[in-house]
């Protein structure tokens, strides 16, 4: 898990690298883009844009397989995620491939992180994570970008 401020991106991947393609995406993404898939580079790099609004801690926590890395930003609002380095947890919905996610028993302990417009975080398969409000219900609208692991 990697959490920081769009201005530090260089220091985590090379230029023109497909993971300095999708941050460079993430942050100059005009943010009236339409929700649904944008495809960057076909399979090996997609954005997913959503809005909706945020709920209750959540009772699963989503893990990414390890065929990508998931870059997630928000465009508008403020959400917390909280990850963690458990392993082993209980599968509680099994691996769907059309979404690449799968969804396990929340771990315990977890580090929350605040998400806002301009922060970044890089999820990979190791880190189980749940997103949730940071104090009531809010809106947001965010890019997941799908950065395929080879």
């Amino acid at each position: 898990m990697i959490y920081d401020r769009f201005e530090n991106l260089d220091l985590y991947c090379r230029p023109g690298s497909r993971l300095h393609r999708a941050l460079v995406y993430a942050r100059d993404v005009v943010r009236t883009v339409a929700d649904g898939r944008v495809d960057i580079d076909g399979e090996r790099l997609y954005a997913s844009v959503a809005t909706y609004e945020t709920g209750p801690r959540a009772s699963a926590a989503s893990k990414p397989t390890g065929k990508y890395i998931d870059v997630q930003v928000l465009l508008e609002g403020e959400e917390c995620i909280d990850v963690s380095l458990g392993r082993d947890l209980p599968t509680l919905e099994a691996y769907d491939e059309k979404r690449d996610v799968m969804f396990l028993k929340p771990p315990e302990p977890v580090a929350s992180l605040v998400m806002k417009p301009g922060t970044l975080g890089f999820l990979s398969a190791r880190h189980p994570s749940a997103g949730l409000p940071p104090a009531g219900k809010r809106r947001v609208r965010k890019i997941v970008i799908k950065v395929a692991v080879e």
